[in-house]
């Protein structure tokens, strides 16, 4: 697979200007999956010359976030109407079944339940917002059962 140098710098230079942590970009059987971590510096280092090195962020094994993303292309509300309270906030404790949010295809609303209990670290898109197939949704750690 031949990687194009230039258009991966593209992706990151473009990711720091925005403040994105994590980028899954996918054009036909290319995926690149890119991760920012907290302690990079924010002025960019001196040039040598050779391309930017990715750095995967060391994970502890105690520590079970994953990441809650979209199945399809849709329409995310955080709640069953404009005036009723979301679904979901961050620190709530859900069980596996309870709606995260709801999922608006084609006029057609479907709840969205969690597969399995985990806690709401994050909330990582708006009310109203539309996404795509694999937009991350929501940063949760899993529990045990």
């Amino acid at each position: 697979m031949n990687i194009d140098l230039t258009h991966l710098e593209t992706l990151m230079a473009r990711m720091a200007q925005l403040g994105i942590a994590e980028l899954d970009y996918r054009q036909g059987d290319e995926r690149i999956h890119l991760v920012r971590t907290a302690t990079q510096p924010a002025a960019p280092a001196a040039d040598t010359g050779a391309p930017p090195a990715l750095s995967v962020p060391s994970v502890p094994a105690a520590s079970a976030q994953t990441i809650i993303a979209a199945p399809m292309h849709g329409q995310f509300y955080a709640a069953a109407a404009p005036d009723t309270p979301p679904f979901v906030q961050v620190g709530d404790t859900v069980s596996e079944g309870q709606t995260l949010y709801i999922l608006e295809v084609m006029k057609t609303l479907s709840r969205m339940e969690a597969e399995y209990p985990c806690r709401i670290v994050e909330i990582l898109v708006t009310n109203g917002q539309p996404v795509e197939p694999e937009t991350p949704l929501f940063r949760v750690e899993r529990l045990n059962a």
